[in-house]
Formats: C-alpha cells, structure tokens, sequence
C-alpha cells in the first residue's frame, strides 16, 4: 500500500527529470484510485467515530454540568440546616449548661436545709418502732411455735391411739390362731388313723400296680430308644443331605469366585499396564520438565554471569511465588471483605513465609564505597534509589498483572516535600500510631498534596484532614538496622535461640558498618541503603500479620484511589532529627505513588515529566527476572511430577502385589472346590444307604408301640378293677396331706401374729415417749411468750414516748423542715430539668453532625464532578483537535489526488526509458512503498530512490543521472504542449511541496545535499 506522500515525492523527481518521466500504467492507477477511496472510506469513518464520540462527551458534559449546578443550589439549603443546626445545638448546649448550674444551686441549698433539721427525734422514732416491730415479731414467732407444737401433740395422741388399737387387733389375731392350731391337731390326728386303716388292704394291691407299671415304663424304654436310634438315622440322612446341599452352595461360590478372582486378575493386569503406561507418560513429562527446568537454570546464570562481568553490577529481583499469587487472587476485593477473616490471615501468612524466603537481597561491593548524604542527598543519589527501588515493585505488579509505577520528577519533589515536612516538624512516627493516620503525618501530606496540584483531603473550613492521606505508604526503620538473611535466621536458630525460625526471620538488628561520626551525621553506604528499600517493600508484600500496604502497592483494591492505569512515583527518605519514643534513630522510608485521576493541576504536577527505569542492563535482568521465575515455577512442577511417580510406582508395586494376591487365591479356590465335590460325593454315598435304615426303625418302631399300648391297657384294666380301693387310698391320703399343709400355715400364721404383738408394743411406747417430749417443749414456749409480750408492752410504751418527743419538734420547728421539704422537691425537679436539658443537647448535637456530614458529602460530589468536569472538557479539546487534523489531512488528500490526476493526463515520451522508482518518507532508514512508472518501448529497468531528510528530498545517484539524461534530450520531448503541461506539474508539484513544507521546485536547478 501507497503512504499519503509516496507519489508526491515521486512527482517532484518527476518535474526535476522532465523528459525522463513516462505513463504511468492504467491498470496501476486503477487500483491505486480504489486503494485510495478505500483509504478516504476509513478516514472518514474515523472521523465520524471521534465526531460521535464528541458529540457523546459533550452530553456527559453537559449532564455532569446540570448535575455539579443542581448539587450547588441544594448547597445553600444544605448551608442553611448546618447553620439551624448549630444554632439548635449551640442553644440546647447553653440550656445544659444553665440547667447544670441550677442543679448545683438546688443542690447546696438542700444539703444547708439538710443541715438545719435535727433529725435524732425522727431517728429515735424510727429506733422505737424497730423495737416495736422486733417484739410484735417475737410474740407472733413464739406463737407460731406453739401452734407448730400443739399441731404435732395432736398427732402424736392420734398415733399413740391407733398403736394402741393394732397391739389390740394383733393380740386377738393371735390367740384365734392358737384356738385353730389346737383344733385343727385334733384333725390332723384322726386323718392319720384313716390312713393307717386303707393303707394295710392297699399295700398287696401297690405291688401289683408296681409290677405292672415297671412293665409299661420297659415298653415305654424300648419304644423310646427304638425312636432315638430312628431320629439319628434320620439326623445323619438330613445332615447327609445338607452336607451335600452345602458342597453344592460351596462348589458354585467357589466356581463364581474363581470367576470373579479370575476376571480381577485381568482387570489388574490391565490396570497395571495403563499405569505403567502413565508412569512412563509422567517420565517423559518429568525429563522434559527437568531439561527446561536445566535451560532457564542454564539462561538465568547466563544472564547473572554476564551481569556479575560488571564489578559494579548486581542483579536484585523480587520473585512472587505461584502461592502468593492464587492468594491474592482468592481474596481480591474490598477490605471489609477479608478484614477479621481467619481463613484470610492464615492463608496469607503462609504465602508470604514462602515469598520471605525466597527473596534476599544481593550485595554490591562496589557500592559499599559509595556514601551517601542522608541529609543532604544529591538528585542522583535519589534518583539511583529510586530507580532501584520502583524497579522492584514494578517487578511484583508484573508478575500479578497490574500495569507499572511510572517515576516521575514531580512525584520526587512531592515526596522530597513531604520528606523534609517529617524532619521539620520531628515527626515521631511510634508516637502517632494511635491516633487516627496510623503514624502518617496525614496533615502535612494533604497540605503538600494541595501545594502540587493533585487531590488532598481537605475539611470545609481548608484546615487539612489528620486522620487519613490517599499517597504514603512508609516503612519506619532503626537508622542502620536491616533484617538478617534466612540463612543467618537458621544459624541463630541451629544455636540455640529461644525465638521460632519466623520471628528470628522478620526481626531487625544492627548493621550499620561506618564510623561513629557518619552515624551522628546520618552517612551510609549506597548498598546498605538499597538493603533498606529491598528490604522495606518486602515486609510490605510479604509479612506475617497485615496485607494493607501489599494491597496499596500491588493495586489489589484496598483503596479506590488505585486504578490499574498510570500511577507517578517516587521513594524519598528522612532521617528523624531527634530520638524516637523509645530512644531509636529513626530512619523513615515515604514510598509516594499518584494515580493520573488524583492529578488535579498538570501545570503544577507535571504528568510528562517522566524518568526512565531501563538501562543497557535491562533485557539481561528481565532474563534473569524471567529465567528465575521459571526455576521457581518449574521446580515444584518437577517435584510435583516426582510426586505423581512415585505414587504411580506405588500403584504397580500394589497392583503387582493383588496379582500375585489373586493367583495365589485362584489355586487355592481350585483346592476348595475340589475338597467340595470330594465332600458331596461322600454325602450321596450316604443319602443312598440310609433311607433304608431309616424305613427298617419306623418298622420295629410301629411294633414296639403296639407292645407299650398292651401293657399301659392292662394296667388300665388292673386300675379299674381296684379302683375303689385306690379310691379311698388317696382320699384317705389327699384328706391327710391337706391337714397337714393346713396345720403348718396356722403354725406359720402364729409366729406372724407374735411378731406383729412385738411390734405394737414398742411402737406403742415409742408414741407415749414422744408425747411427753412435745408437752414439755409446749411448757418452754408458753413461758417465752409471756416473756416476749411483756417486751411488746415496753417497746410501745417506747414509741409512744419518742413519737410524742417527735411530734413537739415538728410543732415547735415548722419553718426548718417546711424548708428541707421544699428543697428536696426543688432539687427533684432541678434534677429532671437537668436530664430533660442533657437528652435534648444530645439530640441537636447529632442533628448538626448529620447535616454537617450531608454538606460534606454534597461539597464532595461537586469535586467529583468538577474534576470529571474537567475531564470531559480535556477530551472534548482533544477529540476536536483530532477531529480538524483528520479533516485537514482529509483536505490535503483531496488535494494531492488532484495532483495525482494531473499527473496521469500527461503524455509519455515515445523513447522514454522503462524506469521503476521506489520511494521512501520519513527518516532515512524507512522505506516507502515503490511508484511503478512503465513503458513498452525498452526493457532497460532503472531504479531512483528519493531519501528523505528533515527539511528536504535528496536524489540518488541514479536520480541525478536520470534528470541529466531528461536535461540533455530536452529537445526530444513532444512539443506540442509539452511546456504547458510542464508547467501545469510545476505548479502542482510546488503546491503540493509546499504543503509539505518543502519549497517548490523550479525550471532545471539542482536540489542541494544537506
């Protein structure tokens, strides 16, 4: 594609080489001529884009403007209810404070009115009836107890009673007992005789019931053993029988797990190949993880070795591990989000142990000979430090993704100022962290921050906020402390120190390697002040109990004020002039970083005025940088891939160990079942013999059950044939034992009955010896009630005596206790109208503190929208100026293609030489696109290359050669208006030089080489 001025340049070596020019091909400038439509397309719908992007600003402009005007008219009513307010408040506050001085007034009065009365007649009123009351309450106690007593007199008659009532009820019991006993020995003694009588004819009959019944329990006995033999043939058929039903159960489960066992083993055996397969897959991973694991190792020292050529050169990084990283991107987001968050904290802690140890600064010899000026530091002193230290974070922000901090000349000066406003003033950085700002000296940095054009936090009445900034983040440290390296926190802890390996890590100690002199004078090396810095954003990103700075400097959103676009900064440092709090030299690092949108006045804070960080060194660090971060990242990689190996490893060994387990169960499931089917073919070896024993008892069985029922008929036979005998036998037997039974339970009876006559007559004295007990305890209170009712006639005499006394000092001093009464009521009410007064301040005082923070908050939403005001208006001017370059070189292209035309209507030269001309603009280094002019007379091809200077075209060799040639066969060209045509691309081509700011060109003069 053609650049906008390629054919112009092309015409004025055209107009200087006269005769030389030739046609210029149709085809070519056909699709020249579409080229450049298409071009004047896209110009103009870039022209359109920034119009309706203008046009849409100018709304916004317009709405914020409508906005920022209805917002300061409600100012005035806002203005006016602070004002209410106050007022309200000023006089509800004067009210209190009256209202507390009457209170103190009523106050003194009723203590001088207190004073004035006389108050042992009414205490002596009050003694009396206290000895009144603790004698109405003796006699009414005293009587309680009596009545307490007589309640339990009355029962303890009622008990004596009823004892003696059961020793009654039991003496009768016992002696009917002892007249049945009697009568029924007679009894048992006559049923005796019976007995005896039947007895003597039973006893022959008894032999033969015995001989018959020893007959009947034979048959019963060879019945039963007959039937117990037939009951084991049965058993060991049935066990024959589940013998073989069990063999068979045992032959199928131990077919189906031979099966099972079977197709385990080929599933083990495949599995076993597919994680040989993915240990070998992993290898191939771990070698390839491990060779590029060796390239950046192998890139990184390249790159180290090549910077440590340098004496003076050494490579300080800051490395944020992958744990970090995830951290922080789980819990992005707004403060309150995380704050009191335990997950939180832990989580973040252990990242940043990882990033504390991985990240130590380096060294520099070289640098420890250079001196620096704490107090009085050269720019270049600050700006190596400077450099040194954005560098570093810059560093950590690419590795999160957020755009870098750009170092800026008023961003040093800002922190320069704020640096000196700490040592002016002595700021004592521990003496302040309580207060609201945290240690920052918020008020002077607001201060300062209005000073150099950028957004300060700034009250209504211009005095400057003391409780909080939008730009310091500071690290206070010991003047020559620095903490130690891991390596040196692991001695200590190797030594024997009573600190963990973390607390030994983050702690301080002395460093300082100068004289006392340069101490005094605050003087260090360059490379114990780098330390500081390296040492002081590192506890920023990565400590152990809060993430807040981390936040502010990495733009995680701990503030709003931190937009990923451009951000100025700088590192100033000040020494504080005298001992701190706890008698410590302080050395205070302000790390300051501007957002674009808090830039207020560029005129003041020049957004421009920027310092590079780069330096020739700068690709060897960043391969160092990257190279270091891959070692960090492909190194847990390898191991992890370690890890999956062994553990696949572990996967074979186990997979190996279940084939050998199965195959070892598969032979021994092979042994079952041959054991199983050895044990069924026993059991129906057995199931066939035995149904015939078992037929052959049930035989016998039926005829040994036929001989039992003879014998138990005849002794039937034999028992009916006596039966009368048996009869009165057991009868007479039956009457005995019944009697018998009868006389052991009223013996039994007897000796129940004695017992519970032993009973009652204890219980019985029990009741007459308590009885006696209460009657004497009612005899101790009836005297003590008597005692205490002639108290109670005393104490009221008492009273009345004392309430008499009473009476005679209220009538004789009326005036004294008219006058407490009334100063106690006057003091009621003075206390009330206190309280009332005191909610009421309460109540203005929050109503003007609401209407102050809706004024503030109005005021600040103008501010918001001055400043977006402001950045309309600075888009607008832009978008106009873009849009009227656009148009103007909109203009020009129009006027070069009428050039370009011109130039196409001219008529070649018959023996014109074919010529190809290639162009280049701009500086001499780039090349423009080539100018094809052709022609069918020759086929010598020339080349002529115009370079472009500052301020004007030089021609080639082959240019000054083409153009002598068209001067020498001037003659030759066609007459016929040739000269007008000449002068039509004169005139042209100095017009269109012209608008290049290149002079024209005229008649045959050569143009001169700059």
């Amino acid at each position: 594609m053609k650049s906008k001025n390629s054919k112009l340049m092309y015409v004025s070596a055209a107009v200087l080489a006269a005769g030389a020019v030739a046609g210029v091909n149709t085809q070519n400038a056909h699709a020249a001529e579409v080229q450049k439509q298409a071009n004047k397309n896209a110009a103009q719908k870039t022209i359109d884009q920034n119009q309706k992007d203008l046009t849409q600003t100018q709304d916004q402009l317009n709405k914020a403007q409508a906005d920022r005007d209805a917002a300061v008219r409600k100012t005035s009513d806002a203005q006016a209810k602070v004002l209410t307010a106050d007022s309200n408040n000023q006089s509800a506050q004067s009210g209190l404070a009256n209202a507390k001085d009457q209170l103190k007034i009523a106050q003194d009065a009723q203590a001088k009115a207190q004073a004035n009365y006389d108050a042992s007649y009414e205490n002596n009123v009050k003694s009396a009836q206290n000895d009144v009351n603790k004698a109405n309450a003796d006699v009414q106690n005293t009587q309680e107890q009596i009545n307490v007593q007589n309640t339990k007199q009355a029962e303890a008659l009622n008990n004596r009673q009823g004892q003696e009532d059961a020793l009654k009820t039991n003496t009768e019991t016992l002696n009917k007992t002892n007249e049945e006993i009697s009568k029924t020995q007679d009894q048992v003694q006559q049923a005796q005789k019976t007995y005896d009588a039947v007895n003597k004819d039973y006893q022959p009959v008894k032999a033969e019931l015995d001989k018959q019944t020893k007959e009947v329990q034979d048959a019963q006995k060879a019945a039963q053993e007959n039937a117990k033999e037939l009951q084991t043939a049965q058993n060991e058929l049935k066990t024959a029988q589940d013998t073989a039903n069990k063999a068979a159960e045992t032959i199928n489960n131990a077919q189906a797990k031979l099966n099972s066992d079977t197709t385990a083993l080929n599933g083990a055996k495949s599995e076993l190949s597919s994680k040989q397969k993915q240990a070998s897959d992993l290898t191939s991973q771990k070698d390839q993880v491990a060779k590029d694991l060796q390239a950046a190792q192998n890139k990184m020292n390249t790159a180290k070795a090549e910077l440590d050529a340098d004496k003076d050169a050494v490579v300080n990084t800051m490395v944020m591990p992958q744990a970090y990283k995830d951290t922080v991107k789980k819990w992005s987001g707004s403060w309150a989000g995380k704050s009191n968050t335990d997950d939180y904290y832990k989580e973040m802690e252990a990242a940043s142990w990882i990033g504390w140890t991985q990240n130590e600064y380096k060294h520099n010899e070289a640098e420890k000979n250079h001196m620096v000026d704490l107090k009085h530091m050269s720019r270049a002193d600050q700006i190596e430090l400077n450099k040194f230290g954005i560098d570093l974070i810059n560093q950590l922000r690419a590795q999160i993704g957020v755009d870098p901090w750009t170092f800026n000349e008023s961003a040093l000066d800002f922190a320069d100022a704020i640096a000196d406003r700490y040592v002016k003033d002595d700021w004592d950085v521990d003496a302040h962290l309580t207060s609201p700002g945290d240690g920052h000296y918020c008020e002077a940095i607001n201060e300062l921050a209005h000073q150099y054009g950028i957004k300060s936090n700034m009250h209504r009445d211009g005095t400057f906020s003391k409780a909080s900034q939008y730009y310091e983040d500071m690290m206070t440290d010991r003047f020559g402390w620095t903490e130690p390296t891991f390596e040196q926190a692991k001695r200590m802890k190797a030594d024997g120190a009573d600190q963990t390996l973390k607390e030994l890590a983050y702690n301080v100690a002395p460093t300082y390697s100068h004289s006392q002199e340069q101490y005094d004078n605050r003087i260090d090396d360059m490379d114990h002040l780098k330390n500081q810095v390296y040492n002081a954003i590192k506890r920023f990103v990565f400590n152990y109990n809060e993430w807040m700075h981390a936040d502010d400097i990495l733009s995680q959103s701990y503030q709003n004020t931190n937009p990923k676009g451009a951000t100025y900064a700088a590192i100033s440092f000040s020494a504080k002039p005298t001992k701190n709090r706890w008698g410590d030299d302080d050395l205070q690092l302000h790390f300051i970083h501007v957002p674009a949108s808090m830039v207020l006045d560029p005129k003041v804070f020049n957004v421009n005025a920027n310092i590079p960080l780069t330096d020739d060194k700068s690709e060897l660090k960043k391969q160092y940088t990257d190279n270091l971060v891959l070692v960090n990242t492909l190194t847990p990689k390898k191991a992890n891939l370690d890890n999956q190996i062994n553990g696949l490893t572990n996967d074979i060994k186990g997979l190996n160990t279940r084939i050998s387990d199965l195959t070892k169960s598969i032979s021994n499931t092979n042994k079952t079942l041959a054991d199983a089917k050895a044990t069924k073919a026993d059991a129906d070896k057995k199931i066939a013999v035995l149904p015939g024993r078992v037929q052959e008892l049930r035989d016998k069985q039926a005829s040994l059950n036929e001989a039992q029922s003879k014998a138990e008929a005849d002794l039937a036979t034999y028992q009916v044939k006596n039966k009368d005998l048996l009869a009165q036998f057991n009868a007479a037997k039956s009457n005995l034992d019944k009697l018998t039974a009868k006389l052991n339970d009223l013996n039994s009876a007897k000796s129940k009955a004695e017992s519970a006559v032993a009973e009652s007559k204890a219980n019985l004295d029990k009741a007459t010896s308590e009885l006696s007990a209460i009657s004497s305890r009612l005899d101790e209170l009836n005297a003590k009630l008597s005692t205490a009712k002639t108290t109670k006639e005393q104490a009221d005499a008492n009273l009345a005596k004392a309430k008499a006394a009473y009476d005679e000092y209220v009538s004789t001093h009326k005036d004294v206790i008219d006058n407490l009464n009334k100063a106690n009521a006057e003091l009621a009410d003075k206390t009330k109208a206190y309280n009332e007064a005191k909610e009421d301040a309460a109540k203005t005082d929050k109503e003007y503190q609401a209407a102050q923070d809706e004024l503030t908050k109005l005021n600040n939403h103008i501010e918001d929208l001055s400043t977006a005001i402001t950045n309309y208006e600075s888009k607008i001017k832009q978008l106009n100026t873009t849009i009227n370059k656009q148009k103007a070189d909109q203009k020009r292209a129009s006027l070069d293609a009428q050039i370009n035309k011109a130039l196409d209507n001219v008529s070649a030269p018959k023996d014109a030489a074919t010529t190809t001309t290639g162009v280049q603009a701009g500086t001499a280094s780039s090349v423009a696109p080539e100018v094809g002019v052709s022609t069918t007379q020759r086929s010598e091809v020339l080349t002529n290359t115009v370079v472009r200077s500052n301020n004007a075209s030089v021609l080639s060799p082959q240019t000054k050669k083409l153009v002598a040639q068209a001067n020498a066969s001037k003659n030759s060209l066609p007459q016929t208006g040739a000269n007008d045509k000449l002068s039509v691309f004169a005139a042209l081509a100095g017009l269109s030089l012209a608008s290049l700011g290149l002079g024209s060109l005229v008649g045959d003069k050569k143009r001169k080489r700059n």
